[in-house]
């Protein structure tokens, strides 16, 4: 019985980890041009204008910010799993909090013969590393309570 709940447990965390690192924002993206400054996360922009973009624009326009964010996504699943350390978690997740950091520092020097900048310059919101501090605590607490549960 106990075992249903755990892994009912653990596939819940994957599901709400997924919708975190798809739905909530990631950053602040700054345009130093004529267009507007916005919200981004994976799968939608704010504000963003259906007559200038077409939907999921952001899905192409900010590829560079997104690939280690599904590094952070395995990093999670494998964590539930019990095959990833805790402390490794919390420094990739860092990392991901670091890399629209680290890309936007070049991309605010480097410019284009329109004077338009390279690429997006964004600045991190850290929901994921605040997400992935509360799980560990919580499922690390939760294990060892089911630990005890299980081995009198």
């Amino acid at each position: 019985m106990e075992s249903k709940r755990q892994s009912f447990y653990i596939y819940f965390l994957m599901l709400l980890s997924i919708m975190v690192i798809f739905l909530t924002p990631f950053g602040y993206h700054i345009d130093l041009g004529p267009g507007p400054s916005s919200i981004i996360a994976m799968l939608w922009e704010f504000p963003s204008y259906p007559e200038t973009h077409p939907p999921f624009f952001v899905l192409r326009y900010f590829i560079e910010f997104y690939i280690f964010r599904f590094v952070i996504l395995f990093a999670i699943i494998r964590f539930l799993q019990g095959k990833f350390s805790r402390k490794w978690l919390i420094i990739l997740a860092v990392i991901g909090e670091l890399i629209p950091l680290i890309i936007s520092i070049p991309a605010s020097l480097i410019l284009n013969s329109q004077g338009e900048n390279l690429s997006p310059i964004v600045i991190s919101i850290p929901i994921l590393l605040l997400y992935i501090i509360l799980t560990t605590q919580i499922f690390l607490k939760r294990k060892k309570k089911l630990k005890n549960f299980i081995e009198p």
